[in-house]
């Protein structure tokens, strides 16, 4: 597929993690596999072509990595080897970079979870932190990927990856005009009016850091149009709608729709091992006649609260359900080290414990929460539940909508919210919600439990169907194709 080019896959974080011995359990230091939808996509395409990936080191660990070698030969257990050139800043600009500017304020705005009569406020320390931590470490990511094109024997083909690193397409643009470059975006891509959240000096070099692109991809449709708006309206650049195209300096960037999705096989395999039938068992052992379920990350932008509120207004409506049903919120922490993260767990748990106080007896808890990061636990809910609550704010995609009901033995139905990324090819095989609207998900929540057997085979054999037939092969390999035709060849 990309035999006759050199492909640099740019990313904030490196496709393996360094886990450190744990003497209690015995086990040595190993290389695994990258937490994230993200890494799990990016790396059998690493892994397959042989692919160079420049990271930023993130921590000491990264650190350690990279003392192995530039670019470092890393081996995982299973003799999978990953070629990873890593970028060290200094600890102040990647704090600056990734704590200031990528999360909270873009991650914020790309979401939109700011509360604007409070937030955010944008003062001096805003632009030292885009000057000293973003753009500066973006120019580290870009140097090093000059470097490694220039030292290729094949013509380079770089994949630029996600919101931490918008201005580095245009800086390798600067310094190799004739380089094949693709962006993709994993979160959704706002409104031209909610861009303006960010001063002008800001968002303007973002967006003109994406077009030294030739090609920039996002999951749906919405983002394709919402970018060519932001381009037109916020720039004042000639945009081709239908076309999907837009012009500067010159040149034409085209922007496609590619959403992103599981590797079938890999994951169903995975969801069969002895490790997940093991956590299958403990499950069983005090699963309920009815489970709903929910599989995320402690992210404001996923919606936890309004999930419990909308199954605490179903018990209030169905006391039928008393005692037969459990909502079981599988929950991994994330970015704790930002205060509107903390104070979001804490809001979680307050908001399930009053709920379990309010309708708990006789040994039944209507719900049950856990905190941790156990991938065979999440797939062992994901082979028993009834009822799986995907209901964010906003999503790129959510891929726990795709894995989940495709893991699934029970035909679990899928209640979704019309705003992640996936509804745009599951909604109508799932229940979905405005995941606003409590009583609306109380109700889908209830007609999930509720539903007859042949409908919910139905639903859940259409959206296998669907992950199916667009896994992550087909999502890198559209990527590829594009930029063969649609920009003329990679070299």
């Amino acid at each position: 597929m990309l035999g006759d080019v050199q492909p640099i896959v740019v990313a904030n974080r490196a496709p393996l993690a360094l886990e450190p011995a744990d003497h209690y359990r015995n086990t040595p230091e190993r290389l695994v596999k990258g937490a994230g939808g993200l890494v799990t996509a990016l790396s059998s395409l690493a892994a397959t072509t042989h692919a160079l990936w420049v990271a930023v080191a993130r921590d000491d660990s990264d650190r350690a990595l990279a003392s192995r070698g530039d670019p470092a030969e890393l081996e995982t257990d299973d003799g999978t080897v990953y070629r990873v050139s890593f970028v060290q800043p200094p600890l102040e600009a990647y704090d600056l970079y990734y704590n200031v500017v990528s999360n909270p304020l873009l991650w914020f705005i790309q979401h939109y979870l700011w509360d604007l009569a409070r937030e955010p406020v944008v003062d001096t320390a805003t632009f030292r932190a885009w000057r000293e931590g973003y753009v500066r470490v973006n120019q580290m990511v870009a140097d090093r990927v000059v470097a490694e094109a220039r030292a290729s024997t094949l013509p380079p083909l770089v994949f630029v990856q996600d919101y931490q690193l918008y201005c580095v397409p245009g800086m390798v643009r600067a310094a190799l005009p004739e380089v094949r470059i693709q962006h993709f975006v994993h979160i959704p891509w706002p409104t031209p009016q909610y861009w303006t959240v960010l001063p002008k000096p800001i968002r303007d070099g973002l967006l003109k850091g994406l077009l030294g692109c030739d090609l920039v991809g996002f999951q749906t449709s919405r983002d394709v149009r919402n970018f060519l708006m932001t381009c037109e309206e916020n720039l004042g650049l000639t945009v081709d709608l239908g076309a999907r195209t837009v012009r500067f300096e010159g040149r034409t960037i085209w922007v496609r729709n590619y959403p992103i999705s599981v590797d079938v096989d890999s994951l169903l395999a995975q969801a069969d091992t002895e490790e997940v039938l093991a956590e299958e068992e403990r499950l069983l052992s005090w699963r309920p006649e009815k489970l709903i379920l929910r599989v995320d990350r402690t992210d404001l932008s996923k919606n936890i609260v309004r999930g419990f509120l909308a199954y605490e207004r179903m018990l209030e409506d169905h006391h039928e359900l008393h005692g037969d049903v459990q909502f079981w919120a599988y929950l991994q922490p994330s970015r704790q080290d930002i205060d509107d993260y903390r104070a979001y767990l804490g809001s979680v748990l307050s908001v399930a414990a009053r709920i379990n106080r309010k309708f708990s007896r006789g040994g039944w808890t209507p719900i049950r929460v856990e905190v941790d990061d156990v991938m065979a636990r999440a797939l062992a809910g994901y082979r028993q539940f009834d009822v799986l609550l995907v209901n964010p704010i906003y999503d790129g995609m959510n891929l726990v909508a795709k894995e989940g009901v495709l893991c699934n033995r029970r035909d679990g139905v899928l209640v979704l919210s019309e705003n992640a990324g996936s509804h745009e090819e599951l909604g109508d095989f799932a229940l979905s919600v405005n995941p606003f609207d409590i009583d609306e998900t109380a109700e889908a929540l209830y007609l999930g439990l509720a539903m007859d057997a042949p409908q919910k085979a139905a639903r859940a054999e259409r959206i296998r169907e669907t992950v199916r037939a667009a896994d992550i092969n087909r999502w890198i390999a559209l990527q590829v194709q594009d930029l063969r035709d649609l920009i003329g060849g990679t070299g």
